[in-house]
């Protein structure tokens, strides 16, 4: 059986272009993946790598490569669209999109007290250690834990931090924690992908600069088994060859300070077909995993290597039935 695998891989892999070695040779020049196979990669496998020995203590990243049984129009498409609220395995309660004040939603927040998750949110309130926020909004938090306490209360933050965003590029803080300094850290981790993707990144690089996003967006989802609401904006830039898109969260009230994840979508044709070569990569800092000599950023790293092949197999099925 073995032998007929290997068998049919090669084989797989003499009816690619020679464009398609080419797209993986480009990316193999500038990713932190071991053993890119454009064989294997045409038959599912998710190929990924992983960064846990970054210098700031809180930051850790994960890459990935695969390939999507889709044009890239309907690559691209599909991830500019996808609403993970669709895929209730992803455990995401609300996701809304938005441009500017006029269709924001705030107001649209729901909070359900008889959820586990969304239930220990509501408890927060009134406990700075339960909850992040700025010393501004720490006292502002209202003192009784119930929905209708909390709602307003997390809407207004949301309101305030995106204004503050688009008018000025300020990403907001937490507690000590500044979370344009947490992202262009974590940029200052990674070289050869900072300079790949550069003006893509400019709002993040960039001081008091938030450029122009496709769009803005809030969620409430699970993180660590408790419901945070969050704030992040989507950029995308479309070139003759490729596509690239930037998808940054700059706030969430629990889990983690910021997180960034950038894609290259290439064009090849594997069997004959129209298909597309994906490049991704997450970075996340999070306090959760400072200190312990090492073991929790390898121990977290992992996991986020597990949760990035979860969220890309559902995403592949979106894309290859035409965008979900």
């Amino acid at each position: 059986m073995a032998r007929l695998f290997a068998h049919a891989l090669a084989s797989f892999a003499l009816s690619t272009t020679s464009f398609a070695v080419e797209a993986l040779d480009s990316l193999r020049t500038w990713v932190s993946v071991d053993s890119l196979n454009l064989g294997e990669l045409a038959t599912g496998k998710i190929a990924t790598g992983k960064n846990a020995s970054m210098s700031i203590a809180r930051g850790m990243s994960c890459q990935a490569v695969f390939v999507v049984n889709a044009p890239p129009d309907t690559t691209h498409a599909t991830l500019l669209k996808f609403n993970s609220v669709k895929h209730p395995e992803l455990e995401v309660y609300q996701h809304h999109v938005f441009h500017d004040e006029k269709d924001w939603g705030f107001e649209k927040l729901v909070l359900n007290p008889k959820d586990p998750a969304t239930a220990k949110l509501i408890r927060s309130m009134g406990d700075a250690s339960e909850i992040q926020l700025s010393k501004v909004e720490v006292a502002q938090m209202p003192r009784t834990r119930t929905a209708d306490a909390a709602r307003p209360f997390l809407v207004a933050i949301l309101r305030d931090r995106w204004t503050r965003f688009s008018k000025a590029g300020d990403f907001g803080s937490v507690g000590a924690h500044d979370a344009g300094g947490e992202l262009r850290a974590l940029l200052a981790e990674e070289n050869k992908m900072t300079k790949h993707f550069g003006p893509l990144l400019a709002p993040l690089s960039a001081k008091g600069a938030p450029g122009t996003p496709q769009f803005s967006y809030w969620d409430l989802s699970v993180v660590d088994k408790k419901a945070a609401v969050s704030l992040g904006a989507v950029y995308s830039a479309e070139m003759p060859d490729r596509r690239q898109v930037l998808d940054v969260t700059w706030y969430s009230s629990n889990g983690y300070l910021v997180s960034f994840t950038l894609y290259e979508m290439l064009p090849v044709t594997i069997g004959g077909k129209a298909c597309t070569l994906v490049w991704e990569g997450s970075l996340v800092s999070t306090t959760g995993i400072e200190g312990g000599l090492g073991l929790k950023r390898k121990i977290g790293s992992g996991m986020m290597v597990s949760d990035v092949e979860k969220w890309i197999r559902i995403f592949r099925s979106d894309a290859e039935k035409g965008g979900g």
